[in-house]
């Protein structure tokens, strides 16, 4: 891609955050973007196939260090502990949610949209970036091999519930629309690694 192919592509993506920011992504027309962009609307289709991925790409963009920064995890395998290396992680997931909650609103919304997002993902293939799904389970992988985590638990699915905790404080009561705060995460990611049956007294 030119030097001003890329400076376009670039400028498509600020204006779609811009016009995402004001009207949601349900409403966000490609016709709105292409304005706040200053080009015509066919622009958009010769650097994106579709309206999802142009979507995509503006939340990749906006995600891209802290996605970068979780696929180091499992290099930092017993470094630190166990909880304040998954605290982390959380902490900086929860922050995103406001780049990806609303996306994940609009796709469920649109059959099309979502169908578009599906063969954009597809296109993409092993050129998209590790997810942090992958990143943990890696990490709590070479943790057990540390012996640091139980060796009987399946890596992938407690990268999954640890994730999946995200989506649940964003839903509980008392949170509204912000994003739950480290301090709420740091106590949810502590009762996944260390349960809820009280601590054994020692004799």
């Amino acid at each position: 891609m030119t030097q001003r192919g890329e400076a376009t592509r670039a400028r498509l993506i600020e204006a779609t955050r811009s016009v995402v920011r004001e009207v949601g992504y349900a409403h966000a027309s490609t016709r709105a973007i292409a304005h706040a962009a200053g080009v015509a609307e066919g622009t958009i289709y010769r650097h994106f196939p579709d309206k999802a991925a142009l979507f995509l790409a503006t939340v990749l963009e906006a995600t891209a260090p802290i996605v970068a920064w979780i696929t180091t995890l499992p290099a930092r395998a017993g470094e630190g502990t166990v909880e304040e290396n998954l605290t982390e992680v959380a902490v900086r997931l929860a922050s995103l949610r406001d780049e990806i909650l609303p996306l994940e609103l609009a796709f469920a919304a649109d059959p099309e949209l979502a169908a578009q997002r599906r063969a954009a993902m597809a296109a993409a293939g092993s050129s998209l970036p590790p997810g942090p799904p992958d990143a943990v389970a890696a990490y709590l992988a070479a943790e057990q091999q540390l012996g640091r985590v139980r060796s009987d638990i399946d890596a992938r699915e407690a990268a999954g519930i640890l994730l999946g905790l995200l989506f649940a404080l964003a839903g509980m009561p008392g949170i509204g629309d912000e994003n739950p705060s480290p301090q709420r995460v740091a106590s949810a990611v502590r009762l996944l690694v260390h349960g809820i049956e009280p601590t054994p007294l020692r004799a």
